[in-house]
C-alpha cells in the first residue's frame, strides 16, 4: 500500500516538475527581447528612414519585453516608456521625406516653402531621436544612472542606447546637417552633454560607473564631429569606433573580473589606448571649433569642448588604477591576450582615421594642430605626473573629494533646471492648446455644426487667394 501511494505521488508531481523544466527551458523575455534588440540595431544602421523608425520600434519593444519580465514590473515599464519618443520622431521624419518627394515635383514659391518646411521636419525628427538616445535632452539624461529592466542588461545601457543614437545621426547625417538652424542647435546640446557626461564621470567614485559615462561622452563628441562635417563620415565612424568601442571593450573586461587592470602591461596599454583614442576623436573637433573657417569657427563652443576633453582624459588615466590580485594562485596569461590585442587595435584605428582625413583634404597648420592637442595632452601628462609623485597626490586627495562633490551638485542642478524649464514650456503649450479642445465638447449636434464650419472655411479660403 505504501509503495502504491508513493508511486501515485511521484506521478502526480511529475507534471509540476515538467512545468518547472518547461519554464526553465523556455527562452522567455530575455531571449525574445534580445532578438528584437538585435533586429532593431540592424535596421537602425540601414540608410532608409523607414528602416530606422522600425528599428527604434523594435528596440522599444525589446525594452518592453524585458521590463515585463522584471520583478518590479510597473516601475520598469514606466521607466522605459520614453523609448517610444525616438521611434515617433523617426516615423515623423520618414513621413516628411515621403511628402517632400511629392512636393518637389511642383514649382513656385509655395512648393519651395513647403519643401523647406518638410526638410526642417526631417532634420528635427532625426535630431530628436538621436539626441534623446545620446542623453542630450533633459528628460532622458539620467538613464545611465538607472538600472536596466534585467540584471544582465543594466550595465550595457550606456553602451547600447548612445551607440544607437550615434548610428541614427551618422546614417542620416545629410538630413539634419542640411538645415543650419537645426545643426547649430544640435551642436549646442551635444557640447553641453559632453560637459555634463564628463562631469558625471569625474564625480563617480567607482571606475565602472565613470567608464559608462565616458562612453556617453565618446558618442556625443563623435556626434558633434558629424555635425561640423569637416571630415568624411567614414572617418567620423572610425574615430567613434576607436574611442567608444575601446571603452566598451574595457567595460566588458571590467565586468569579467577586472582583467584589463590585473596585469601591469595590460593596465598601461589600456590607459595609453584610451588617452590616444580620446585625443584623435577630439582633435579635429577642437581644430574646427577653435580655428576653423568663419562659418564653423565658434570659440564659445570650443572652450567647453576643451574642458570636457581634458576632464575625460584625466578620468581615463587617473581613475583607472591597477586592481589588486586576490587569487592565491595567479593564472599564467599569454603574452598576446585578447584584451591587449583589442587595446592595440583601438590605438591604431584613431591615427589611421586621421591619416584618411588628411588624405581627403583635411589639412591644419602646425601651430594650430599643437594648440588643439593641448586640451588632451596637458591633463594626460599631469595625470601621469601625479601618479609618479604619490606624496603630492595624497595631499590633494581632500581637494579631489571636494571637486567630485561640486561636479555632482553641478550635474544635478543642471538636470533640475532643465526639467523645470521643460515643465514650464509644457504648461504654456497646454494653455495655448486649451481653446482647441473647447471647439467640440462631445455633443453630436455641436459636432455637426463644427464640420459645417470647416466646410465653409474650406470653400472660402480658395476664393480669398
Amino acid at each position: 500500500m505504501t509503495s502504491t501511494t508513493e508511486a501515485f505521488d511521484r506521478r502526480a508531481a511529475a507534471p509540476a516538475r515538467l512545468g518547472r523544466i518547461a519554464v526553465t527551458v523556455n527562452p522567455g523575455a530575455r531571449i525574445s527581447g534580445g532578438i528584437l534588440s538585435v533586429a532593431g540595431l540592424v535596421l537602425v544602421w540601414l540608410p532608409s528612414l523607414w528602416a530606422g523608425a522600425l528599428g527604434m520600434e523594435l528596440l522599444a519593444a525589446a525594452f518592453w519585453c524585458w521590463a515585463r519580465a522584471a520583478p518590479d514590473r510597473r516601475e520598469q515599464l514606466g521607466r522605459w516608456t520614453w523609448l517610444r519618443r525616438p521611434a515617433t520622431a523617426m516615423w515623423l521624419a520618414a513621413a516628411a521625406a515621403v511628402v517632400s518627394d511629392q512636393v518637389t515635383a511642383g514649382h513656385g514659391f509655395v512648393a519651395i516653402s513647403v519643401t523647406r518646411m518638410l526638410d526642417t521636419v526631417q532634420a528635427l525628427g532625426v535630431v530628436w531621436a538621436g539626441l534623446e538616445l545620446l542623453a542630450a535632452l533633459p528628460l532622458a539624461r539620467p538613464f545611465a544612472e538607472r538600472g536596466g529592466p534585467l540584471l544582465g542588461i543594466g550595465p550595457w545601457l550606456p553602451v547600447l542606447l548612445p551607440s544607437t543614437g550615434f548610428a541614427l545621426l551618422w546614417r542620416h547625417v545629410v538630413h539634419w546637417t542640411s538645415v543650419p538652424l537645426v545643426r547649430r542647435g544640435a551642436l549646442l546640446l551635444l557640447i553641453l552633454t559632453a560637459v555634463l557626461a564628463t562631469l558625471r564621470a569625474f564625480s563617480r567614485q567607482r571606475w565602472v560607473a565613470s567608464l559608462r559615462w565616458l562612453i556617453v561622452a565618446d558618442c556625443v563628441l563623435a556626434g558633434a564631429l558629424l555635425g561640423l562635417s569637416v571630415v568624411p563620415s567614414d572617418v567620423s565612424l572610425m574615430l567613434w569606433v576607436a574611442a567608444a568601442g575601446g571603452h566598451a571593450a574595457l567595460l566588458a573586461g571590467e565586468l569579467r573580473g577586472m582583467a584589463p587592470r590585473r596585469v601591469a602591461a595590460s593596465h598601461v596599454l589600456w590607459r595609453v589606448s584610451g588617452w590616444l583614442s580620446l585625443t584623435t576623436l577630439s582633435w579635429p573637433l577642437l581644430v574646427t571649433l577653435g580655428f576653423g573657417p568663419p562659418g564653423l569657427r565658434n570659440r564659445g563652443f570650443a572652450i567647453p569642448t576643451a574642458f570636457a576633453v581634458g576632464l575625460a582624459v584625466w578620468v581615463m588615466i587617473r581613475r583607472m588604477v591597477e586592481a589588486p590580485e586576490r587569487r592565491a594562485m595567479v593564472r599564467r596569461e599569454s603574452a598576446v591576450s585578447l584584451s591587449r590585442v583589442t587595446a592595440a587595435l583601438t590605438m591604431v584605428v584613431g591615427p589611421l582615421a586621421l591619416v584618411m582625413a588628411w588624405w581627403n583634404g583635411f589639412e591644419v597648420p602646425l601651430q594650430v594642430a599643437g594648440l588643439a592637442l593641448a586640451p588632451s595632452l596637458v591633463p594626460g601628462v599631469a595625470a601621469w605626473w601625479f601618479e609618479r609623485h604619490p606624496q603630492v597626490a595624497a595631499q590633494s586627495w581632500a581637494r579631489g573629494a571636494i571637486a567630485r562633490a561640486a561636479a555632482t551638485n553641478l550635474f544635478r542642478a543642471t538636470v533640475a533646471i532643465e526639467r523645470r524649464l521643460v515643465a514650464v514650456f509644457g504648461g504654456l503649450l497646454r494653455g495655448l492648446l486649451a481653446p482647441s479642445r473647447d471647439l467640440h465638447t462631445g455633443d453630436a449636434q455641436e459636432y455637426l455644426l463644427f464640420l459645417i464650419g470647416l466646410s465653409v472655411l474650406a470653400l472660402i479660403i480658395p476664393v480669398l487667394r
